[in-house]
């Protein structure tokens, strides 16, 4: 951070990285999921198609990150890439794609605790939202936990890279532990009832448009480089590739020495699971069922087991898991938005570092602050943030891919320690996929476009950002911006 608080290990990073992937989705989603494909085939297709086209974004972070282990991850590349301006565009993508993600977790949990304490749904009622009631209880509930999750965060990295250990190690357990059971009961009389095997191409690219939010998590390993310890610094991409190893090692323990078949392994392994739990849930109940239920896998759980105690196991795992991804993301945010603030592409007081932990402070309660209004609209955006969180991590992903493409060319002389596998074929495929993605978005008459009032939300936050960019210190040249994202000047926030 600049303070010689460097203090996560190689385990912390790829702690955080999988708390990132699997977090609350793999228990809550699993009914919109089903419902915005049309049926577990078409969900199946669409985990297909999400693996294919993150595998050039994964294969340009692995090439990115150690070539830069710099203070915000994605600004360093687009920053050294294309500029200020590129640098600000992909690092606001970052700071909203995991506030929104911090702000919807939150949500989240909220609904976990509702179905664990039904009380706090129906206690104090306050006022309902587009038919979503909002009570007392849940408002103070969803403050009480993102100043929690804060309070972590000005404590330093150390005490959030373990808090993410613990989260892993809970979440890895019981989602496997619950696949087994399910998979033993698996029906495919009952997977196939309903239209379950009927394809729609369309079904899939709709869900694709939630994937990408759903499994998006291992760039995360981008934000924390900086605050490695000893040669983790220095290997933060294999962090990148060991965040989905680890996965691959419980599923199937096939060692690989190949990283980049370790790589595109463990991303179909990490994916897959995300995609075996909806799949286990089609195959023990039906999938149109499945979709009005806030916890299928859970319920299924339970209906095989006969022990209620189960669905609250699970829950209680779940809300684990919300906290573990409330902690990264904030954590990813607020480091992202601190390295606009060390290249001077926002304003200066922004970073700033507590003059105990070293954290930076203001960039924590920043982008913490999105979490301030979404308990007074109950869960009348719980599905537009995840749309407005896809489109900002798209803009993240395709900006990392085109400025290590650029960087090759106009800065041959920075250490490459990992290139990025498939050479020229895999970077081709690379921009089809960030077209296939965008178009799939944002054009209006696409399978997953946004709704209007996503793209009200979205331009909202873009103007914000657009403020804060105009509040810049405009005294440095570009030269001098350049040296303080390569870490070679002397002008430091």
């Amino acid at each position: 951070m600049g303070n010689g608080n460097k203090s996560i290990s190689f385990f912390g990073l790829v702690a955080m990285g999988i708390g990132c992937m699997l977090g609350t989705s793999w228990l809550l989603l699993t009914g919109p999921w089903l419902e915005v494909a049309g049926g577990p085939l078409n969900l199946a297709v669409a985990f297909a198609l999400c693996i294919v086209v993150e595998l050039p974004f994964a294969f340009a972070y692995m090439e990115a990150i150690p070539m830069l282990p710099r203070q915000g991850g994605e600004v360093v590349y687009s920053s050294a890439a294309f500029g200020p301006g590129g640098g600000f565009a992909v690092g606001w993508a970052g700071v909203l794609m995991n506030s929104i993600v911090f702000c919807w977790v939150d949500l989240a949990a909220i609904s976990l605790l509702d179905e664990l304490f039904p009380a706090l749904g129906r206690a104090g009622l306050l006022y309902t939202v587009g038919g979503h009631p909002v009570t007392l209880p849940n408002v103070l509930c969803q403050l009480a936990l993102a100043v929690a999750i804060v309070y972590i965060q000005y404590r330093g990295a150390d005490v959030c890279a373990s808090l993410a250990k613990l989260a892993t190690v809970v979440l890895l357990t019981m989602c496997l532990a619950g696949l087994a059971v399910c998979f033993a009961h698996f029906d495919p009389a009952v997977y196939a009832a309903g239209g379950g095997l009927e394809f729609r191409f369309s079904g899939s690219a709709s869900l694709l448009s939630m994937l990408v939010f759903s499994v998006a998590g291992w760039e995360t390993v981008a934000k924390a480089a900086a605050d490695a310890t000893g040669p983790a610094a220095r290997k933060a991409g294999a962090a990148l590739i060991t965040c989905l190893l680890i996965v691959t090692a419980l599923l199937c323990l096939v060692p690989t020495a190949e990283a980049g078949l370790a790589l595109i392994v463990c991303l179909v392994l990490v994916t897959g699971l995300l995609c075996l739990v909806s799949t286990a849930v089609a195959g023990c109940m039906p999938w149109r069922e499945a979709v009005d239920r806030t916890a299928p896998f859970a319920e299924v759980l339970v209906s095989i087991t006969g022990w209620p105690a189960v669905r609250l196991a699970f829950l209680a795992t779940a809300l684990v898991g919300a906290v573990g991804v409330m902690n990264s993301t904030l954590y990813s945010s607020s480091r992202m938005l601190y390295g606009l603030a060390r290249s001077k592409l926002v304003p200066g007081g922004f970073g700033r570092l507590h003059p105990r932990y070293g954290t930076p402070t203001r960039c924590v309660w920043f982008a913490a602050a999105f979490v301030l209004p979404a308990p007074f609209t109950g869960k009348l955006f719980f599905r537009p943030l995840i749309h407005v969180a896809s489109l900002a991590t798209i803009v993240m992903w395709v900006m990392t891919l085109a400025a290590v493409l650029r960087l090759r060319r106009t800065r041959p002389d920075l250490p490459r320690p990992v290139r990025m596998p498939g050479g020229t074929p895999m970077a081709a495929f690379g921009v089809l996929a960030a077209l296939f993605l965008a178009g799939n978005i944002l054009l209006p008459f696409s399978p997953g476009a946004l709704t209007p009032l996503e793209y009200l939300l979205a331009l909202g936050l873009t103007a914000l950002g657009g403020g804060l960019y105009h509040l810049r210190d405009r005294s440095l040249t570009r030269e001098e911006r350049e040296a303080l994202i390569l870490g070679d000047g002397r002008k430091e926030a």
